[in-house]
């Protein structure tokens, strides 16, 4: 791995900006050896070179070697090294400072609260009367903690004491009852700086490592040996490396090992330094996790796409023919080109044997069934097939235009069959509406609140206030999922949970029915908080597209609020009574509950910007239609996130690139068959033949019908798909009922779109849920747990749906 990615992977996170910019003097590098050999000129300074990209600028008239001499290199390099090593010089001795007064006001706090006994007599003898060693002299340990690090690097260090552990008795305030909450807060603050510390520690070792290495670069490639003098003169006389400040840093572990051995574990400084290790492994992966990292930029390729790839292609085999007397290999189909073949086949059939009126209705049906099955089959990724839509469009010339009839007896409207060109452009300019910038904007505002841990600080927050029992943490954690889902989609959301509450499963045991209705829970709730907001899920941007007039933030919220809040409660009763978790067999420790990220990592000036930001566009999406003279759309103001992080550097060109485009493409595909299925007039036949069937049946009759119907499909396909495929459809027939309720019945459909989740394929969180494993490689969770709670979980949602919706609709006067 280079070195650049194991300091982006290793670095602490809120400390980035403060390690050796190890890229940048790679540029410099070569910068120096352009220079040195005449095809570039050297920058007036290293900070010339903080772009992406250096131009190199040829003069053909100078001469091609000599014109930046060897001394003049080494010199432009020595200055941008002695930047660096001033940055990290100011920041460790600052850092330092901080943890030192930290650690000497820990200690006088625990010495203060000794003088009291356990009666609060403050005459009392303190025990460190007796022996003060215990706290005041380090104790004899082997605090080397990099072992259990995750790092790369970092040789095997040596140990600055060689003595075996000593054990001193602890305070009996300590053991007191009437002390337990002084013990836990000095035992927080103990390991919180036994963790700021290690950190401390660690973060000289990286730098110190990445000086050699980038040192070690410059002698190579241009052949100017400044390395072992440099390291000698400057670095190691620098005051993070001199051996006397980390002596003074390992002497401050020391400690506060003491310490915490003495309020925590009775003296044991064996066991206190295994617990604090213990700590720092959970503390790493809750501050740092770049498994949550990987997973989103996993998910971000694979959303939309089969839940395993496809690696079937690689190993392709062949059927042996002979024809004529000569032999012909032909390969063999997988699955996936079976299940594509027959797809075309279909769509072949169709097109060769007309069922409908008109050839566009025709075609348009061939094309409806043919991207159907793709995305049922799972054939092609999802989001191919939506791009084959408006190329099937344009080829079979299925739009359609209005035009004036000639006959005047002719009681039907009449239309024009599109060409190439009119259809190439109509579908084109119908693809990309406000539907997409509002998905867009959307996307924004989660990678906003995702990049800058606005959202895991509000997850956290909220777990630090669920205390430990199985029940509390349970409920705390769908709760949060679903308020994530609502703002950075359910698809982000449950990454974001289940990295959350990583220290709890390792300390579960594989099969715990605490894990199992911890990862069910969440995964349950993120389909839940899919219905929340009109952003949390595609499905829930298709029906705005689809509804008219689409329904205003305002009445969405009065809708689906008290349905999320009522399934969640409902699914977290149902899943207390099927595990009946237990916190008898192992549980994260309380401590890991006591943190609040807002108040360890205060709030910096772009995280105030991104959640201004936010909360402006929320509201603007809340008053648009109030505004619709003003801005028109809500797509109109989706720009307003997009301008606001990308112009200001709060989101990058990589967090561009990074967006979800398959699930943006998968919308405009589905935008295509939309127009399509309507200009066609295929809608218009379809609701034609299913109007005669729902006859006397009332909108709540339908609205059960189509939910239920909605419920089946969206179980086995996805749900974006699914809303692809039904709610025009669904439209058009509640604007033939006799009591016309076509938005009702859209938005119940969409919203059970969300609910469906009886099997690991229904949705991300399903996906997601059945991939996380237990430190033996045992999945958490299995089909057989998505059988028993998953389908139940989808039927209370169902009722849910038509028992609260359904009223509250009414009551806004939903049409």
């Amino acid at each position: 791995m280079k070195f650049a990615h194991s300091i982006s992977l290793n670095a602490s996170p809120d400390w980035q900006d403060y390690y050796i910019a190890y890229s940048q003097l790679k540029k410099i590098v070569y910068a120096v050896e352009k220079a040195m050999i005449g095809v570039a000129a050297l920058p007036s300074s290293p900070h010339d070179l903080d772009g992406d990209q250096v131009e190199v600028v040829v003069d053909e008239n100078r001469p091609l070697l000599g014109s930046t001499t060897p001394e003049e290199g080494a010199q432009f390099f020595r200055r941008a090294l002695d930047e660096q090593l001033d940055k990290i010089v100011d920041f460790y001795t600052r850092k330092e400072r901080e943890g030192f007064e930290e650690v000497e006001s820990l200690l006088a706090d625990v010495m203060n609260l000794e003088a009291f006994d356990v009666h609060g007599d403050p005459e009392a003898p303190s025990p460190r009367a007796a022996d003060d060693s215990a706290v005041d002299r380090p104790p004899h340990i082997n605090t080397s903690v990099h072992g259990t690090w995750p790092r790369r690097f970092n040789s095997n260090p040596q140990t600055h004491v060689e003595e075996p552990p000593i054990e001193e008795p602890s305070s009996p305030i300590w053991l007191s009852k009437a002390f337990k909450q002084h013990r836990i807060k000095f035992t927080k603050r103990a390991m919180d700086l036994f963790i700021v510390l290690c950190e401390l520690k660690d973060y000289v070792e990286l730098n110190y490592t990445g000086f050699s290495k980038i040192l070690k670069k410059f002698d190579k490639v241009t052949a100017i040996k400044i390395r072992r003098q440099y390291m000698a003169t400057k670095v190691d006389q620098a005051y993070p490396f001199r051996t006397v400040t980390k002596e003074r840093l390992n002497d401050m572990i020391d400690k506060v090992v003491g310490v915490y051995a003495r309020i925590h574990t009775d003296g044991k400084l064996s066991l206190a330094l295994s617990e604090l290790k213990s700590r720092l492994r959970d503390r790493i992966i809750w501050e740092r996790n770049t498994i949550w990292k990987d997973m989103i930029e996993q998910e971000r390729r694979r959303q939309t796409v089969a839940l395993k790839p496809k690696d079937d292609a690689a190993k392709t085999k062949w059927i042996v023919v002979n024809v004529g007397g000569r032999t012909m290999r032909i390969p063999r189909l997988n699955a996936a080109g079976v299940k594509l073949l027959t797809s075309v086949l279909v769509l072949v059939g169709l097109l060769m044997f007309p069922v409908l009126d008109t050839p566009e209705q025709s075609n348009c049906f061939a094309i409806l069934v043919f991207a159907s099955l793709l995305w049922a089959f799972e054939a092609l990724p999802l989001f191919i097939t939506a791009i084959l839509v408006p190329f099937l469009v344009v080829l079979l010339r299925v739009l359609r235009a209005p035009e004036t009839c000639t006959d005047t007896s002719m009681t039907k409207a009449c239309y024009r069959r599109l060409d190439a060109k009119e259809a190439s452009r109509k579908i084109f300019s119908d693809m990309f509406g406000p539907v997409i910038m509002l998905l867009l904007g959307g996307f924004s505002l989660a990678a906003a609140l995702s990049k800058h841990h606005i959202a895991k600080g509000l997850a956290s927050f909220i777990l630090g206030k669920a205390g430990s029992k199985p029940q509390s943490v349970l409920l705390a954690n769908m709760f949060v999922s679903t308020f994530a889902s609502m703002w950075i989609s359910n698809v982000a959301a449950p990454v974001l949970c289940f990295s959350l509450v990583t220290p709890i499963l390792r300390n579960l045991p594989s099969k715990s029915a605490y894990a199992r209705c911890l990862v069910m829970g969440i995964a349950l709730a993120a389909n839940v908080g899919g219905m929340a907001s009109p952003i949390s899920s595609p499905q829930n941007i298709i029906a705005i597209g689809t509804m008219d007039p689409p329904p205003s933030w305002p009445q969405w919220f009065l809708i689906t609020i008290p349905v999320v809040v009522i399934v969640d409660l409902l699914i977290w009763l149902f899943l207390l009574f099927v595990y009946r978790p237990s916190n008898a067999s192992g549980a994260a420790p309380p401590e890991l509950f006591s943190h609040n990220y807002f108040k360890e990592h205060p709030l910096t000036g772009k995280q105030w910007w991104v959640i201004g930001v936010s909360v402006v566009t929320i509201v603007l999406w809340c008053l648009e239609s109030g505004m619709e003279q003003v801005v028109g759309d809500m797509g109109v103001v989706a720009i307003v996130p997009i301008v606001a992080f990308y112009a200001t550097g709060i989101l990058t060109k990589d967090d561009w690139n990074s967006m979800l485009w398959s699930v943006v493409m998968l919308a405009m595909g589905g935008i295509a068959l939309g127009r399509a299925v309507d200009s066609s007039g295929l809608l218009h036949a379809i609701t034609t033949s299913i109007t005669p069937h729902l006859q006397g049946l009332s909108p709540f009759e339908c609205m059960i019908i189509f939910s239920g119907l909605v419920l089946v499909m969206t179980t086995f396909i996805s749900h974006t798909v699914g809303a692809l495929i039904i709610l025009p459809i669904i439209l058009e027939v509640g604007k033939g009922l006799d009591d016309p309720r076509p938005n009702t019945l859209v938005m119940a459909a969409a919203l059970m779109c969300s609910g469906a989740m009886g099997l690991p394929v229904s949705s991300f969180p399903n996906m997601n849920a059945i991939s996380l494993e237990d430190p033996t490689g045992l999945p958490w969770v299995t089909v057989t747990d998505f059988m028993k709670v998953g389908l139940p979980s989808s039927v209370i949602a169902w009722f849910v749906l038509m028992a609260v919706a359904w009223p509250i609709m009414g009551w806004l006067g939903f049409q």
